[in-house]
């Protein structure tokens, strides 16, 4: 193939962050792919450009998988969603992968991103993230998200509506409601806004407040579980799966995890009850 697909970040908000190099790339490529062409033109409008032919990903003008080789056969054409970058939680990544599989080549003009702009004002040093984009919205898979989310030993960077951004609050706040987050509101649009407080006092702000546009959740790392904590959960876990019953699996755990049988008692009945087995 002698052209090139060059994929384009856009604006998350603020015009002045579209990069030269972008503007002139969707105004020399043969063609742009769009995730909605209303939505580039009234962007390349706003910034004074003119494509010279614009498809969609999807409806009645969308371009098909033969159109799109035979555009990169002859052409370049660039790739771009709705606002960011297209692949990171915004469609276009199957262009990416068809360009790449029948030996095309792919290049990046790097722009705003929901993603690093949110690490970067996290106001803790990041040596590793997890991007979780949007969660899944009910169900098991969803519980099964926030509980890895709450669990992982790096920064977790959630997108979420407004509509649903409470809901996502609490779920994760039922975990460990003294989590530090940070929520970020509309980034680099008018009203923007940054709010870094723990999820229950996340959850006290919204109760009071009618959030509007697109957020960014930003959680903090699990924090470090001891090894003797690790070991402790083991055998617990071991002693509920067990034939044992439920006196005599918390007699074994209090003596040797050094707890009162009390205690064993009560910890042995919540693990049995929450899926291991009943005596």
């Amino acid at each position: 193939m002698s052209g090139t697909l060059f994929v384009v970040g856009t604006p998350i908000g603020n015009l002045g962050d579209f990069s030269p190099r972008a503007r002139e790339c969707l105004s020399t490529v043969d063609l742009v792919i769009a995730e909605d062409s209303r939505v580039l033109g009234r962007l390349c409008h706003l910034v004074g450009i003119t494509p010279r032919e614009v498809r969609s990903y999807q409806g009645r003008q969308h371009i098909t998988e033969v159109e799109f080789l035979a555009s990169l056969e002859t052409g370049d054409v660039a790739l771009v969603s709705d606002a960011g970058m297209p692949g990171v939680s915004d469609p276009g990544a199957g262009f990416v992968e068809l360009a790449l599989r029948h030996g095309g080549t792919v290049r990046v003009i790097p722009g705003a991103s929901a993603l690093t702009a949110a690490l970067a004002l996290w106001p803790r040093m990041a040596s590793t993230a997890c991007f979780y984009g949007f969660l899944p919205r009910r169900g098991v898979e969803r519980s099964q998200m926030v509980a890895n989310v709450m669990r992982a030993p790096s920064v977790g960077v959630i997108l979420e509506s407004p509509r649903r951004l409470h809901e996502t609050c609490a779920e994760l706040a039922a975990h460990d409601p003294s989590r530090q987050v940070l929520l970020l509101g509309e980034l680099t649009k008018l009203h923007e806004s940054m709010h870094w407080m723990t999820l229950s006092e996340a959850l006290e702000w919204l109760a009071g407040t009618e959030p509007k546009g697109e957020w960014v959740i930003v959680v903090e790392e699990a924090p470090a579980v001891a090894p003797s904590e690790v070991e402790g959960d083991r055998l617990l876990h071991a002693l509920a799966a067990s034939t044992l019953g439920t006196k005599e699996a918390a007699a074994i755990y209090a003596q040797v995890q050094a707890v009162p049988n009390r205690d064993a008692y009560q910890l042995m009945l919540s693990s049995r009850s929450n899926g291991t087995r009943s005596s």
